[in-house]
């Protein structure tokens, strides 16, 4: 019984490889949308203009060649400036013997675009601020505590000068995370453009996510400055209560002794309304959401 069973699977994979390869005999018709590499360049310059990001390819082969094409390793279309700068017109059928895909029984009947105009130009370099692009879900009740920290936080670019020149930042690819709620440290890409390197080709993102909660302080001295030594400024009262907002590894940390609240000596003695506003110095990344009370009386006393 098993012989049996090995023979009928031989047999049908015997057909099944005889039904393939004659298949495979017979021509075919494919379209292929390849995406363009420019080589050939001379030492020091890069493409400085906008290329068609694939051109498209009708082939006709045998099924053997388009599967070979199909597996092979290299899928671009190579165009040549043979070593040239300033505007280089190519025309793509004449560059086929450029691409190591291209082999004998492989009959190309169309190409589009049949031309491509290239602007090949001098390389320049620029130290460009880098700026994440992010696409960030959080967990209810959490969010970025501080700001996106970035290491390094500029890179070294080159690229086309006609172009880097009026650049003043470089993009990372865009980062994509969910349902956050903790700290979190990540490498990212910079984005890719044609023409252009740079060095490092990644950066180290640091997003400080942590829940987002209110705190108030109270009991905030309120100091009055630029007062001259025989003018005393009685302030009423002279502390408020401040609620913030948030990190609560942040807030946790902020006391009365962090805030600096004052008014100033000059505002006072031209304020014709009877009471001033303080004024605020706070701990980076907190956000003030009320200060009571938000208004004080004063009186002027002289000596």
């Amino acid at each position: 019984m098993n012989k049996k069973i090995y023979i009928i699977i031989i047999s049908v994979l015997f057909s099944v490889t005889v039904w393939v390869s004659i298949a495979l005999s017979d021509e075919y018709y494919s379209i292929y949308k390849l995406p363009i590499e420019v080589i050939d360049l001379p030492v020091g310059y890069t493409v400085g203009n906008d290329l068609p990001q694939t051109i498209t390819v009708r082939l006709k082969a045998d099924g053997w060649k388009l599967m070979s094409f199909e597996l092979g390793s290299s899928k671009y279309f190579y165009v040549s400036v043979k070593g040239d700068s300033g505007v280089v017109s190519a025309n793509l059928l004449a560059n086929v013997e450029n691409n190591p895909w291209f082999a004998a029984g492989i009959n190309i009947l169309d190409i589009n675009p049949k031309n491509i105009r290239i602007i090949v130009e001098p390389l320049a370099e620029k130290k460009l601020k880098v700026v994440p692009q992010l696409n960030l879900d959080f967990k209810d009740g959490y969010n970025l505590a501080t700001k996106v920290s970035i290491e390094p936080d500029s890179v070294l670019v080159k690229g086309p000068s006609s172009l880097i020149k009026s650049m003043n930042e470089f993009k990372t690819k865009e980062i994509t995370l969910k349902n956050l709620d903790q700290k979190i440290t990540l490498t990212s890409e910079l984005e890719s453009l044609r023409g252009f390197e740079t060095i490092p080709k990644n950066v180290e993102v640091t997003l400080d996510v942590q829940r987002i909660v209110e705190n108030t302080v109270a009991g905030i001295p309120v100091n009055v400055i630029n007062k001259p030594a025989n003018v005393e400024i009685v302030l009423i009262p002279n502390t408020i209560d401040c609620t913030f907002r948030g990190g609560v590894n942040i807030l946790g940390k902020v006391t009365a002794e962090n805030i600096i609240a004052s008014v100033d000596y000059y505002k006072v003695i031209s304020d014709t309304l009877g009471f001033i506003k303080p004024e605020l110095q706070l701990p980076a990344d907190i956000t003030l959401l009320s200060v009571k009370p938000d208004k004080l009386k004063y009186v002027i006393k002289k000596y």
